[in-house]
């Protein structure tokens, strides 16, 4: 009596467990449904917007030649701030790969916001309370960077254009100016967000205020070395005006922590 008695018990636990794996199995496929129908979404938005910048090409151009344009004429070849292609596809792949990536720069908040819908519902309610700042402060610090970094680049190509003497004359080509250009914008946008990284491990107490006042001297000096690294040209001027404002932003990181952590309550000398 006893063993059919376990049989029916163990019967009826196996009935009970099944529909549950059942749900867990649904609850998986909803999610990949999810993510696939946000990752349509966003090469949808890609491709609408690549389509619209391929048919305002002529301003676009002109705007990414605008920092070349005004380094002075004389230090320019008898083409100007004209940029040239050496094969006959030239032009049409110069013009794909810029209308690609003012379609990426464009719908950069949608796919963020996208990523960002898909795993809030994993987040406590703790984590969602700092998950927006910490979003708006990610697209604000991307923009400040790619700004500065194009403010910046006539000063820039100017330096590097003279850095070869009289006897040289530069000839820009298309695609490698667009490489540059768009890699060094790149690089300061995702540079600036490094602050935003220190902040979020001040948060979780990885690090503290302590730790970063300490180190001041140690992160002078490897913002100059990541600015090596990063910097497609690798020249004295370009590594100073990111390394420069990324000390700052090293600086500020210190001030919004400590802030923060008193308020927490959390005592930071």
């Amino acid at each position: 009596m006893a063993t059919d008695s376990s049989r029916r018990r163990l019967l009826r636990f196996r009935r009970k467990s099944k529909p549950s794996s059942r749900v867990e199995a649904m609850t998986v496929m909803e999610h990949l449904r999810e993510l696939r129908t946000r990752i349509i979404i966003s090469a949808l938005a890609f491709i609408l917007i690549s389509v619209i910048a391929f048919f305002f090409y002529d301003p676009i151009q002109t705007f990414l030649r605008t920092p070349l344009c005004d380094v002075p004429r004389d230090r320019l070849g008898p083409q100007g701030c004209e940029l040239v292609f050496t094969k006959p596809t030239g032009g049409f792949q110069f013009r794909l790969k810029l209308t690609a990536l003012v379609g990426l720069a464009v719908t950069s908040p949608i796919w963020i916001y996208q990523i960002y819908a898909f795993i809030v519902p994993a987040l406590t309610s703790k984590e969602k309370r700092y998950s927006i700042p910490f979003l708006a402060s990610s697209i604000l610090l991307f923009l400040v960077g790619t700004t500065f970094a194009y403010l910046t680049l006539p000063v820039g190509l100017r330096f590097l254009i003279e850095l070869g003497g009289e006897g040289l004359v530069p000839l820009v080509d298309a695609e490698s100016y667009l490489s540059f250009v768009g890699f060094l914008l790149l690089a300061f946008g995702l540079t600036f967000e490094l602050p935003l990284l220190l902040v979020f491990l001040g948060l979780v107490g990885a690090v503290s205020v302590e730790q970063l006042r300490q180190h001041r001297k140690t992160a002078f000096v490897s913002t100059f070395v990541l600015a090596a690294v990063v910097t497609p040209s690798q020249d004295p001027y370009t590594m100073s005006i990111m390394a420069i404002p990324l000390y700052l932003l090293y600086e500020l990181t210190i001030i919004i922590l400590r802030t923060v952590m008193r308020r927490r309550g959390v005592a930071q000398s």
